[in-house]
């Protein structure tokens, strides 16, 4: 097979080592862009800035002295209110037990403005529908974090979009001339810390205290990814002959 005898990727024709090279360079940047994706939508969870490890934990297990609404106006939904005052009225509608006829008299109105754009039936951003007391009414019960339903689906998108390309980018690296030890070294925790980063999201939606799996398993991916784009590159471009 080709992994028992392969030549320097540097030897390639100058085509194929651009073409494969931006290839690894482009997988390199779509893990930096869900990553910074994660920073962006997660980093607010806890009402301060920066991501944390009380961000994941709400995130997954949940904040349970609040509602499900509750903690979503007061982290990443937060900028979305067209005024303070909007925010302000919907946390004191919350706090005086969220009755419909609030909602029929102020809070519809706030909804339409500020979040009917992404959370209405058409749309449906994120699974979440807010149009009407009876939608919304599904979000004010205790938080418990991410649904089973919503891990299901994030684990099964996550699943069929890194597995094959880790794939690819294991097969790269498997042409280049590194030892056949440091290979399947880094083939093995490439796949291991994939299936790390999903399986955390399970284990912390049971206990707060498995979050920080969460946290590693995230790294071990970010460090696989620039593992196995860097050695490539590094073979075909810096390595000498």
């Amino acid at each position: 097979m080709f992994w028992n005898d392969t030549k320097p990727l540097k030897t390639l024709p100058t085509g194929p080592k651009v073409a494969l090279s931006l290839f690894l360079i482009l997988a390199g940047i779509g893990y930096l862009l869900g990553f910074l994706n994660i920073l962006l939508h997660y980093q607010m969870v806890d009402g301060e800035a920066g991501l944390s490890l009380k961000d994941v934990q709400i995130t997954y297990y949940g904040d349970r002295e609040k509602t499900s609404m509750e903690k979503a106006i007061d982290a990443s939904m937060r900028g979305y209110f067209a005024t303070d005052n909007d925010y302000n009225a919907t946390k004191e509608w919350l706090a005086d037990g969220a009755s419909e006829k609030g909602w029929d008299n102020e809070i519809k109105k706030i909804f339409d403005n500020s979040c009917n754009s992404c959370h209405s039936s058409a749309a449906g951003v994120a699974g979440v529908v807010t149009e009407s007391y009876e939608d919304s009414s599904n979000y004010l019960a205790q938080d418990t974090g991410k649904s089973i339903s919503r891990l299901v689906q994030v684990s099964h998108t996550h699943v069929l979009a890194t597995a094959p390309l880790v794939f690819i980018l294991v097969l790269i690296l498997y042409m280049t001339q590194f030892p056949m030890k440091f290979k399947s070294a880094a083939a093995i925790f490439s796949f291991s810390a994939v299936f790390l980063d999903i399986g955390s999201w399970w284990l912390a939606k049971l206990s707060p205290s498995f979050a920080v799996l969460v946290m590693i398993g995230g790294m071990c991916l970010g460090l696989s990814f620039g593992l196995l784009a860097l050695a490539p590159l590094y073979e075909m471009w810096l390595k000498k002959k």
